[in-house]
């Protein structure tokens, strides 16, 4: 009897083991084929000497029973530029891993360029190989290396900037009130996060339609190029005169551009084709200031796009301010004009759009008699409520319409081209237009029967582009 007990133990527990092994889903693995979710890995162009954004992809098996990754390695090995992640462990080659049906594992990778000296950008390759068995694949490891030219020492004196190598900048540069920092079409300057530029002297930015000057993040991966906050901006200081931008973009910044001065000091600066995008809190700040912008465009902010308070003088020809926010509930509008030790600045809104998301797109925060004294607009678009805006009264609006569907070509794309159907078209002053016969672009205004109002003339067969 004790024996046909024990013979019966030895089978349940045969059978316990057994069905737990047929439980397991890592048990009896095979070799085969592994599926990738990408079979080539890209990067954009990173920076000679300065770490990329980290990218991933996923080995997958979609076989019927679990299988055996013998090996998985680096093919440039420790010389390689890029770093990998396998299964969260830093290494560049591991052995032995099981994958359940269905399963994957994830590859983490990381690229540093050396610097090289070239001008243009250089391409590096490598490859993440995968051995199962007799099975041998792999993922192509691809990205654009550029030398830079790195800025540490603030400016002194007349300086130059060009184009080819861009510049990045990793701290704070600052502009001495003697000096003048000269950038020639095509200069591509970089911040590096929370970096800034103070300007005491003078910064003329002189870009062309062809070839504009750049001032933004140093993430240069195509999606960070509309995302805001990555560096602090322009500050031009109270002694710092004769500064312009033309033809020059500011994007990815708390606030683009913020200039700043006193009662009997104004700084001032000069917008011309300027693009100021994509900045966490404004594109344009001045207080005590003198600001002129003529084919320029404000857009993407927090707060105010544009904001002016106190004395000196705003102008705004040509120009168009949008703005809508995705990252939160907006309640500021996109021109705030404000009072600062009791004066206001003169501002004058010529053949230009201002408009947005919200109702109320432009604010005085001043009375109906003090903005009567120092607010002019004509020929333009300005989305206002004009029956809950206590500083409007009609003087103040000539030729001016507030309200509407703008229509723009691909706004969701930060594309402000008029399209066929916008009431935008062939309306503006043409006094003004004959003063400034190209637009942003330096394309002919006008193109049809009259100039259009904003930074873009539409110019015949324009068109969203097709993606």
């Amino acid at each position: 009897m004790d024996q046909q007990v024990l013979i019966r133990q030895i089978i349940l527990s045969f059978l316990i083991v057994a069905g737990c092994l047929a439980c397991d889903p890592l048990a009896n693995p095979v070799s085969g084929r592994i599926e990738f979710s990408s079979d080539t890995l890209s990067f954009d162009t990173v920076f000679s000497g300065v770490g990329s954004a980290t990218k991933e992809f996923r080995a997958i098996n979609r076989g019927k029973e679990p299988l055996l990754i013998d090996r998985i390695w680096l093919a440039g090995g420790e010389a390689s530029p890029f770093r990998l992640n396998i299964n969260g462990v830093p290494s560049t080659e591991m052995d032995d891993l099981l994958l359940a049906q269905g399963d994957s594992l994830f590859v983490f990778v990381e690229v540093t360029v050396d610097p090289t000296g070239e001008e243009s950008p250089v391409a590096v390759i490598d490859s993440v190989v995968f051995m199962s068995g007799s099975y041998v694949s792999r993922v192509i490891l691809e990205a654009w290396g550029q030398e830079i030219r790195l800025v540490e020492g603030d400016v002194y004196g007349n300086v130059t900037w060009t184009e080819g190598r861009p510049y990045v900048i990793r701290g704070s540069l600052f502009v001495d009130t003697a000096a003048v920092l000269t950038m020639e079409p095509g200069t591509r300057v970089y911040f590096h996060y929370d970096a800034g530029m103070t300007v005491a002297g003078t910064l003329r930015a002189q870009g062309t339609a062809e070839k504009p000057v750049l001032l933004a993040t140093d993430r240069i991966e195509q999606e960070y190029t509309d995302v805001p906050g990555r560096w602090k901006g322009i500050l031009f200081l109270d002694c710092s005169r004769g500064n312009g931008l033309h033809f020059t973009e500011v994007r990815n910044a708390a606030v683009a551009v913020r200039i700043s001065g006193r009662e009997g000091s104004l700084p001032d600066v000069a917008l011309d084709g300027a693009r100021l995008m994509h900045n966490s809190v404004a594109s344009l700040v001045a207080r005590h200031a003198d600001v002129s912008a003529v084919n320029s465009l404000f857009a993407h902010t927090g707060f105010s796009t544009v904001s002016l308070a106190g004395g000196g003088s705003g102008s705004f020809i040509h120009c168009t301010v949008m703005n809508r926010w995705e990252y939160g509930y907006r309640t500021e509008p996109a021109m705030f004009i404000g009072l600062d030790d009791g004066t206001l600045p003169e501002v004058t809104v010529l053949n230009s759009v201002i408009s947005g998301t919200l109702n109320n797109e432009v604010t005085i925060d001043a009375s109906a008699t003090e903005a009567a004294g120092s607010f002019r607009a004509d020929s333009s678009m300005i989305r206002v409520d004009t029956l809950a805006a206590d500083w409007y009264t009609s003087p103040l609006f000539r030729d001016v319409f507030t309200t509407g569907t703008l229509r723009f070509i691909d706004e969701a794309a930060w594309d402000y081209r008029p399209d066929t159907l916008s009431p935008l078209l062939d309306i503006a002053g043409r006094e003004e237009a004959a003063a400034w016969p190209y637009d942003i672009r330096q394309k002919p205004r006008p193109s049809g029967n009259g100039p259009d109002m904003g930074a873009y003339e539409r110019q015949p067969g324009e068109k969203r582009p097709e993606k």
